[in-house]
């Protein structure tokens, strides 16, 4: 995944992201868009004990930091 994808993802699909207290990089995903959000990731990504994430009623909240950290995308570049 490169950050123009997850852009482009996030214009697209995305109800919500921001930065909590400054430390933590937000992502809200409905679940209408999670299986395009898993393919975009990828099968390494999620293959090493999946992701944390929180589940809300419409939707789930993933922390970006680490998916960053991942794929080598700056935080401070995604559009919030």
């Amino acid at each position: 995944m490169t950050l123009l994808e997850l852009n482009s993802f996030i214009e697209n699909k995305c109800s919500e992201v921001f930065w909590y207290e400054d430390c933590e990089l937000i992502l809200f995903v409905e679940f209408c868009d999670l299986a395009e959000f898993t393919n975009m990731v990828g099968y390494n990504y999620l293959s090493e004990g999946g992701v944390p994430v929180s589940l809300k009623s419409d939707c789930i909240v993933i922390d970006l930091l680490s998916l960053c950290e991942w794929f080598y995308i700056n935080p401070l570049e995604v559009q919030v």
